[in-house]
């Protein structure tokens, strides 16, 4: 084991100035463990970001320490199949340490950690697939966390979990079109109804301009166990070579937007409507739509001012986010990696085979949280985080695999600008829990376990109470009787309180004045905290 202190001086430093953004390497800080792709997650349970490479010859993990120092572990075994493609990593067993799934060009693999953190186990199944993209999530909402495999040259590999460390290949789990060129999957709830769908970007080589096997793909969850492609009928097939999407809310309107990087044609920015279609407005970006032939795209706010950059491998490798849809780009002395926080300054960071480029900082506020799942998967994947402020709203999800290779931190990172308060914290669990949390300290890293502090779930009954109807235009009514006077407060998606009232003696209240949407109704019946979700037409 070796022991690197933060304090010591850099063996070679670079420092660019790029408005509020400045990054300086730290490789002295880490030991140079030669690895493939770059993994940049918690792996023992602490909620502190580790670095990870994986080779032939074993796992190499620098792992952050408390006071900024770092420990140095290489766990020697072979490993039959490298990530030469991409990683993604979670808790898939629950047992408290991180697994690793592995894309390779011949196998995926996945790479379990013991029940005590100090060795790894590699488990595939013995079938070939050109493996790039790959994600870990929940694809049925069950509870625990399955995973999806993009397959270059033939249809993709969805991995059902079975329990027991046992990851079974199951091509019911979602169904896609079978065809080849998959390069880039990534899973975002597009259209705010709840559940995740799947975003698929294509690229086939040798392909001609309209194969579909170079279409891109937006697979919808119906909420039912099954997908449905709509890519076309909310303007995002492209069929324009596609390497990889960025999936973010570029300009904090409560949903997600994307950037999608290309290698024939232009490059795309889709602006969701709200509605879950979608506009390119690359044009008006500021980005160069013919910068063409970028395969890494990602999007973290790196100057905390809360609007989320774009870190690509084009010829300017950093857009800052301006704040209303137009970026300005910068240069870098790197292009790709994997982003964390190594110092717990709420600046991120970016690690890269052996180079740790840290962040210098500013004087903008962040905040930054970790989730423990306990209906939903351990690392809560595919929670949203929704933060309300002076600002207004910001947006996370919790993803594992995003990019196009490489597997960045699974804690939600926000940038806070000036503002020096959060109004309120609004989770919303892959299961249906919603934990509603006000004032919450800025410049930390917050720890949220599922349902402790809990708004309510869209399908908790108490004494066989429900809503009808259901969506309404104007009336909510109750089923439960006798609760005339209760006071009622009604919260809409984005954690605010947008009406208090008392439920009638007619058992309703209503909600007439409120604008289209999603919100919950909180009550308290026989000294219990409850939430329905309704939707005002």
């Amino acid at each position: 084991m070796k022991k690197f202190l933060f304090c010591s001086f850099a063996i070679f430093s670079v420092t660019t100035l790029i408005a509020q953004v400045s990054f300086t390497n730290r490789n002295d800080l880490i030991e140079n463990y030669n690895g493939y792709t770059s993994i940049t997650v918690d792996m023992n349970g602490d909620y502190l970001d580790d670095f990870v490479r994986v080779s032939e010859i074993g796992v190499g993990i620098d792992y952050q320490q408390a006071d900024g120092s770092f420990e140095s572990v290489f766990f020697e075994m072979s490993i039959q199949w490298v990530p030469s493609w991409s990683a993604a990593a979670a808790d898939i067993d629950g047992n408290g340490y991180t697994d690793l799934l592995l894309g390779n060009g011949q196998r995926a693999s996945f790479l379990f950690a013991n029940d005590d953190g100090t060795a790894f186990t590699e488990q595939f199944e013995d079938t070939y697939i050109f493996s790039q993209r790959t994600n870990i999530v929940d694809i049925d909402n069950d509870g625990d966390l399955d995973a999806f495999v993009c397959h270059d040259v033939d249809g993709n590999h969805p991995y059902r979990n079975d329990g027991n460390q046992n990851m079974v290949l199951d091509y019911n789990l979602i169904e896609t079109i079978n065809l080849a060129g998959n390069y880039a999957s990534l899973w975002v709830d597009y259209d705010n109804d709840g559940d995740t769908d799947m975003h698929l970007t294509k690229c086939r080589q040798g392909s001609s301009p309209g194969d579909p096997e170079r279409t891109n793909a937006m697979y919808r969850n119906n909420g039912d166990g099954t997908f449905t492609e709509v890519a076309n009928s909310i303007n995002l097939a492209d069929n324009e070579q596609s390497w990889a999407t960025v999936w973010q809310d570029f300009n904090n309107d409560g949903d997600f937007d994307a950037m999608c990087v290309n290698h024939s044609g232009l490059n795309r920015f889709y602006e969701n409507d709200g509605n879950g279609v979608f506009t390119d407005i690359i044009a008006s970006t500021g980005i160069d739509p013919t910068d063409l032939g970028a395969w890494e795209n990602q999007g973290v706010d790196f100057n905390n001012d809360g609007f989320v950059d774009i870190f690509s491998e084009m010829a300017r490798e950093l857009y800052l986010n301006n704040g209303d849809m137009t970026f300005t780009g910068y240069d870098l002395p790197f292009d790709e990696g994997a982003i964390g926080d190594f110092n717990g300054d709420g600046y991120l960071d970016v690690a890269r085979s052996g180079d740790l480029w840290m962040n210098d900082g500013g004087t903008n506020n962040w905040v930054k949280f970790a989730l423990v799942g306990v209906e939903s998967n351990p690392n809560g994947i595919g929670a949203r985080i929704t933060i309300n402020g002076e600002w207004g709203v910001q947006i996370r999800e919790v993803r594992s695999g995003t990019g196009y290779s490489h597997m960045s931190s699974l804690i939600a990172h926000f940038g806070l600008g000036t503002s020096t308060e959060i109004e309120s914290v609004l989770i919303e669990w892959p299961s249906g829990t919603i934990d509603f949390i006000e004032n919450v300290d800025i410049n930390s890293q917050h720890i949220y376990v599922e349902g402790e502090n809990v708004l309510g779930t869209s399908d908790f009954a108490v004494n066989g109470i429900s809503l009808y109807p259901n969506p309404t235009t104007s009336i909510i009514n109750f089923s439960l009787k006798n609760i005339e006077g209760t006071p009622v407060r009604v919260i809409d998606i984005n954690g605010r309180t947008v009406l208090n009232s008392t439920i009638s003696s007619n058992s309703n209240i209503n909600v007439e004045t409120l604008t289209s949407g999603v919100y919950f109704v909180q009550l308290q019946v026989e000294n219990k905290d409850v939430s329905y979700k309704f939707v005002k037409k």
